[in-house]
């Protein structure tokens, strides 16, 4: 298919910070590239569950292979990035006299670690206030040497400045940025074969939804249409491999890849309706990111389709449907069941009904609200009224 005669604002800009690397094994290679950057003793912030699979030792065996000094591991990181355990994570990595960090996790641990970067490059006590700001852009300094190692290929926070916290208090997530994130994001598909099927699954609906949003948002431009699309064509070849076969690490290594381009598209193109709805039941429910994403994603697709006919023509195309002389609304409608079908393939069924939530309007209105003040749903290509996302919870259940 050619690229449309397509619109797009005429001004945009394109960030990318993190130098990427990949390759099965490249683990091997962090105790010269964080001494490249200048650290000497360094902290590994992961998880309990990664500890206990063995993931979180295959780098810190890495380490201690290296002339790095390993002084600490901080696996207290629990789903969602909450600020009482960022402060901890803070003061775990003064106390160890570190001076650099490496991360071994997914979205949860990467985005705390980013916050407890900027805590100790900073020099605050608590994450907080810095939440409350939201953009740290002004006066920002470079923060202390930084590795990520992603073991799920679904949030993409290796690569992006954003980082989302969770309030459990009001029950309600917040979005922080800051322009100094990871210094290099390590891309190892070895670190991500013992990844259940399931959280591979709605990981990888997690970066779907990243691809097919930033290339449908109202920011939209072509430098992320090229990212965005080619992610949507490596996952619907490869996620379906990925969690019926996790150890082929071919099929890992490519929703690696994938996960970084769309990364690398929403990053700078931002998402939409189907974050805002997300985010909404992730900070009221506790659904996991990338499952309640997937949940949303067809029916917000399909509620967006008429308004950018063009754009999910190019989705359409990306997913390896034939949208030769059809009008771009069918080829839109189709990529919304190609959709539906990969989800019923990598058996993806979860629904509303799922979780305890109201199937009441006036109950999932408190939602509603949280989803419609929630920064993405400005950058919906289709304008949403409250009724308009509450309409979108329904078809949900």
């Amino acid at each position: 298919m050619k690229y449309p005669d397509i619109e797009f604002d005429p001004f945009f800009t394109w960030y990318n910070r993190p130098r990427i690397m990949y390759a099965p094994g490249v683990r091997s290679e962090v105790g010269f590239e964080m001494g490249e950057l200048g650290g000497t003793k360094a902290v590994i912030y992961t998880d309990k569950g990664l500890v206990n699979a063995g993931v979180s030792e295959m780098v810190a065996e890495a380490v201690r292979d290296s002339d790095l000094e390993l002084v600490g591991i901080f696996d207290d990181i629990v789903q969602d990035a909450r600020i009482d355990i960022i402060n901890r994570g803070a003061e775990f990595y003064r106390k160890c006299g570190a001076d650099c960090l490496i991360v071994v996790g997914g979205g949860s641990v990467m985005d705390t670690a980013k916050a407890v970067n900027i805590m100790v490059g900073g020099g605050h006590d608590d994450f907080q206030p810095l939440a409350d700001q939201g953009a740290l852009w002004e006066g920002a300094k470079p923060l202390p040497p930084h590795i990520v190692f992603p073991t799920t290929a679904g949030t993409g926070s290796e690569i992006t400045n954003a980082l989302v916290v969770l309030d459990v208090e009001n029950e309600i997530k917040i979005g922080v940025s800051h322009p100094y994130n990871a210094d290099i994001a390590m891309l190892d598909p070895e670190l991500t074969v013992a990844l259940p099927p399931k959280i591979t699954a709605f990981t990888g609906m997690d970066a779907l939804t990243h691809a097919v949003e930033g290339v449908t948002s109202t920011a939209a431009e072509p430098m992320g249409d090229a990212m965005g699309l080619h992610a949507i064509r490596l996952i619907f070849k490869y996620l379906p491999i990925a969690v019926k076969d996790p150890e082929n690490i071919e099929a890992r290594g490519h929703m690696l890849i994938a996960s970084s381009l769309a990364a690398l598209c929403f990053g700078n193109t931002m998402t939409g309706a189907v974050h805002a709805t997300a985010h909404a039941l992730g900070g009221k429910y506790g659904i996991p990111h990338g499952l309640a994403n997937g949940i949303m994603l067809d029916i917000v697709m399909d509620f967006n389709v008429e308004e950018v006919p063009l754009r999910f023509l190019m989705v359409a195309d990306a997913m390896g449907i034939d949208v030769s002389g059809k009008d771009p609304v069918e080829a839109g409608r189709e990529a919304v069941q190609a959709v539906r079908d990969l989800k019923a393939d990598i058996g993806l069924t979860d629904t509303l009904k799922d979780f305890d939530i109201p199937e009441d309007r006036e109950k999932l209105m408190p939602l509603v609200e949280q989803a419609a003040s929630d920064s993405q749903a400005s950058y919906n290509p289709r304008y949403l009224e409250e009724e308009d996302i509450l309409n979108l919870y329904l078809q949900a259940f």
